[in-house]
């Protein structure tokens, strides 16, 4: 890469440099379809590069200012041609960006008795280019005013705005337009957070006379409106202040000019979000808003055709709807119904993208109706909504969950656009069964799939959506309807067999729906004999085959003495297993679940011993994975993987009692366990295989429990560790720690657990040696450290007493460094566990332990503390700052705890270089006596703000040549 050339301090020169790399940014000679083969292109690429870099790092420099100044005021030559032109105003719009960057994070670099010259200068700048119509140019240059203003604490600049407003309006409402948004910028880096809140107090006190201007101003009323809305938006501007201009009405009538309509509608959305009913103050805003709301022609509109004049007052209506729901819960207010009969009437547009923007207000209705006290007035105030929500119900069908008619051509994405949107309307069905009960809904659900199976009659194939939705939104009631119905569920799966079989969408649903109703089918066997060959024919399609295949499974989880699927279901799991590939993994595991599921019913009802059945499973996986390592051409995640998974599934899900040994599953592991080995070693760095194995062992323990696998752990900890040893694999170290949290209060485990972790870390010490070893290894640090970990809480004695603690405090001080999350929490997690541990030991007589503690953290203390120091001011990552286990914060605050004075010391030797008025509520709080020392919530505000200090400073810092 050609090496940048110096900035000179020399303006003339600069400018100079400055107007060739504009030229060369800019050069007609770019094109997209370059030729980069062709070395006189790759010639332009290269030096368009290096001016693109020269002209980013000139931004940074001091000389900059009077450049881009000196842009600004070069003078306009009407002789000049086009392109000289074109040129001009590309130099002169870089001038004014580069301007804005340097007006919010660089104005440091100026004295302060230079900024007024230089507010004087942009103002005539903007005040010249505003005459000749430069939008993109005099828009960059009032944001360039804005700032500069809040650095430079311009408390004045509304009225000095309004007293030279009679000269150029326009100039004026281009800056109050930006002003107030330039004030909020969190990329507005100031030396003193004050002035960006005294310019705030600025804008609240002068907002009356901004909207008094703007009342009086013959500008466009888009621009007009521009300004009211930023405002409003980002200025707490008092209630009273709105309610009392006359710019509010003027924005209702404003909504019946097309021109107009979107600003206008932006405007009254803004208003009713940041002015709710609930707030006491707002109330004479909302009184007076009511009225005007009320008088708007909403019926006209959500009969009108145009898509921009519906989803304007859609989102007034929602937002309304939203801002006032204090008055729609309330008992009194009777009036405030008919918001109510807006939103419904605005679900039911027929442009559904339109109509779904209303479904957070359900939601946000349910939601705040539910928390009402008493019962009797909540259950009031049902009564007063069922009908509205009634109607919701029936336009979910009608509408918002069905599909459109031209389904099968729809493009991916916005296939996935729709199954979102019905999500939501799933949720809202929901929503609705919670406030009127699933009876209620079910029988109303139930009337439409009658009435829509009447209309389409035989001529289902080409009108299915209707009925699809209808079922789609009997399926998202099920958590709601008793096991008692009988009306309305028996309709409905004895028509679904009945249904056209190769309507996919329909199948996907309806299958889905036998899935979910599986409670029901439970208690009513009668009715799912049908519909289990119209799953087992849905697996066969690749569309439908997921939901088949879950709903298969959540059957079989509710299988009962009534309803016994373990047979049924382990017969086509045979069907299915006997012709490898004709489903996939996923939805074959799926199925597999659920014969375990259905067979560990069967067991439990009949006291067997599972060993049948687990033959009856396992067997075939055995043959099949046995086979697969005596062929050569054997592919890991082809043959081996799947075996795997579906043993995992068998002894997670198949669930048998514990009786006297052999327990089954026991002897399934150890009839594979020649297997497992083999394959292991036959793919060592295969590490999806890893995983799967070490998931096998892990759901294996927990499925048998650690005194049924007490004879196996010598030998899985074994394997464990010479796995590792050979292939460096993560899921090894993850397997381990299963093992401690399984043994580790076990004191006849503590032994050989310690040996396995000690093994361990001298197998990753071998490669693990400095921070470039931890960075290419994120995932071995990550679960060494939460191993290490786990053992300081399950099993800490042994460790704690060992030469291997301060090698893994020296490693952690390593790892504390990398740019990798999980890695980086792993190393936090096993600190802040240990010096938890050291504690604990006030309360135990274990001298030994608390001394060999001490003693690493008197040693590696300083390198910990300022590493989390470093992590605080932006040197080192900081990912987990205050939450959870592992986190900066609970680190500091346990160990000032348990070594107050060394922290505080280590503390204020590592922010040697940070200010002193941003150190010194820091340090304050680490020297707080212990018996009046901060509570950990108090302390995580205190690193949190001294964080957001340093980012602060650290940002000027950046800035700096």
């Amino acid at each position: 890469m050609t090496s940048l050339p110096q900035h000179s301090e020399n303006v003339e020169e600069e400018l100079r440099r400055i107007e060739l790399a504009l030229k060369t940014i800019y050069s007609p000679s770019s094109s997209t379809n370059a030729d980069f083969s062709n070395p006189s292109n790759q010639q332009w690429w290269e030096q368009r590069q290096l001016a693109d870099r020269y002209l980013t790092s000139f931004q940074g420099t001091q000389v900059s200012w009077m450049v881009c100044d000196r842009i600004l005021q070069e003078t306009d030559a009407p002789q000049n041609p086009l392109q000289q032109q074109l040129e001009q105003q590309q130099r002169r719009f870089f001038a004014a960006q580069t301007l804005h960057t340097k007006c919010r994070a660089d104005a440091y670099q100026l004295p302060e008795s230079s900024l007024p010259s230089l507010r004087d200068s942009l103002v005539n700048n903007l005040n010249r280019y505003t005459a000749v119509g430069v939008m993109a140019l005099t828009n960059r240059l009032a944001m360039c005013i804005s700032a500069l203003a809040v650095q430079m604490a311009w408390s004045t600049i509304v009225n000095d705005l309004m007293q030279s407003s009679a000269q150029n309006s326009t100039l004026v409402l281009q800056v109050l337009k930006v002003l107030p948004e330039e004030c909020a910028s969190d990329r507005l880096i100031l030396m003193d957070e004050n002035f960006r809140y005294q310019m705030r107090d600025h804008l609240v006190a002068s907002s009356a006379m901004v909207f008094k201007f703007l009342e009086t101003s013959n500008c466009p009323p888009t621009t007009i409106y521009e300004v009211f809305r930023s405002w409003i938006r980002y200025v707490p501007v008092q209630a009273p202040v709105i309610a009392a201009s006359p710019l509010l009405e003027a924005t209702f009538r404003n909504l019946v000019d097309p021109n107009n309509l979107e600003l206008a509608s932006d405007v009254l959305v803004e208003i009713l979000r940041m002015y709710p009913s609930h707030v006491k103050e707002n109330q004479g805003l909302v009184e007076r808003m009511i009225p005007m709301l009320s008088s708007l022609p909403f019926e006209q509109a959500l009969r009108s055709d145009d898509e921009d004049v519906l989803r304007a007052y859609c989102r007034i209506i929602t937002e309304m709807g939203e801002s006032y729901l204090s008055l729609i819960l309330s008992v009194q207010d009777t009036q405030a119904a008919q918001i109510v009969d807006w939103v419904v009437r605005c679900s039911g547009i027929p442009e559904t993208e339109i109509a779904s923007i209303t479904l957070h207000f359900w939601y946000r209705m349910v939601l705040d109706l539910e928390s009402v006290d008493p019962y009797d007035v909540r259950q009031e105030l049902v009564d007063r909504y069922a009908t509205q929500l009634l109607k919701l119900i029936d336009i979910c069908t009608s509408s918002l969950m069905k599909y459109p008619e031209d389904y099968d051509v729809l493009a991916s994405d916005r296939v996935d656009d729709l199954e979102r949107d019905r999500f939501y309307v799933s949720e809202t069905v929901e929503d609705c069964c919670r406030l009127l009960g699933g009876h209620t809904v079910l029988h109303r659900l139930g009337n439409l799939l009658q009435h829509e199976g009447n209309r389409v009659g035989s001529n289902i194939n080409s009108n299915w959506q209707g009925i699809e939705s209808c079922f789609a939104c009997i399926l998202s009631a099920n958590r709601f309807v008793a096991s008692d119905e009988a009306e309305v569920l028996p309709f409905c799966f004895g028509l679904i067999p009945r249904l056209p079989a190769d309507v996919e969408p329909l199948r996907y649903t309806t299958s889905k729906m036998i899935g979910k109703f599986a409670s029901w089918l439970a208690e009513h066997p009668q009715v799912l004999q049908p519909l289990m060959p119209y799953l087992a024919q849905g697996l066969s399609i690749k569309s439908c085959a997921p939901a088949a295949a879950v709903a298969i499974k959540e059957l079989c989880e509710c299988s009962n003495q009534k309803m016994s699927m373990g047979e049924p279901v382990l017969q086509l799991y045979n069907e299915i297993s006997s012709n490898p590939g004709s489903l996939d993994l996923k939805d074959e595991l799926e199925v597999l679940e659920g014969a375990c599921r259905a067979a560990s019913r069967q067991i439990r009802d009949t006291n067997d011993n599972g060993a049948a059945f687990v033959q009856r499973i396992a067997q075939p996986i055995g043959a099949r994975l046995a086979a697969s390592l005596h062929d050569e051409r054997c592919n890991a995640r082809q043959h081996v993987i799947p075996e795997i998974e579906r043993l995992t599934v068998i002894v997670r899900f198949l669930a048998i009692p514990s009786t006297q040994p052999p327990h089954p599953i026991i002897e399934l592991i150890k009839s594979s366990w020649a297997l497992l080995h083999a394959v292991s070693n036959r793919f060592p760095q295969d590490t999806d295989l890893a995983e799967k194995i070490c998931r096998l062992h892990k759901h294996t323990l927990r499925a048998v429990g650690a005194v049924v696998y007490a004879p196996m752990i010598d030998a899985l900890m074994e394997e464990l560790v010479r796995s590792f040893e050979r292939s460096r694999q993560s899921p090894f170290l993850y397997a381990a720690s299963i093992c401690v949290s399984e043994y580790g209060r076990d004191p006849s485990c503590a032994r050989k657990l310690f040996d396995m972790i000690n093994a361990l870390a001298t197998a990753a010490f071998s490669f693990l040696r400095d921070l470039n070893d931890l960075t290419h290894h994120p995932d071995v640090v990550e679960e060494f450290f939460y191993l290490m970990g786990r053992m300081v809480s399950y099993s800490p004695d042994l460790l704690i007493a060992s030469p291997l603690l301060p090698s893994l405090f020296k490693c952690a001080t390593v790892g504390m460094q990398l740019e990798h999350k999980d890695a980086n929490k792993g190393t936090l997690n096993f600190l802040e566990n240990t010096i938890a541990f050291g504690l604990s030991l006030r309360e135990r007589s274990q001298p030994q332990c608390q001394q060999s503690l001490e003693q690493v953290l008197l040693s590696e203390g300083p390198a910990v503390v300022g590493n989390l120091i470093l992590s605080l001011t932006g040197d080192l990552p900081a990912y987990s700052v205050d939450r959870g286990n592992g986190s900066i914060s609970g680190i500091l605050w346990k160990l000032n705890l348990l070594l107050p004075t060394q922290t505080s010391q280590w503390a204020k030797a590592s922010l040697a270089n940070v200010p002193e008025q941003i150190r010194a509520e820091f340090l304050t709080a680490l020297n707080r006596p212990l018996d009046s020392g901060l509570a950990r919530q108090d302390f995580d505000g205190v690193v949190r703000r001294f964080m957001d200090a340093c980012s602060r400073h650290r940002k000027l810092q950046k800035r700096r040549p």
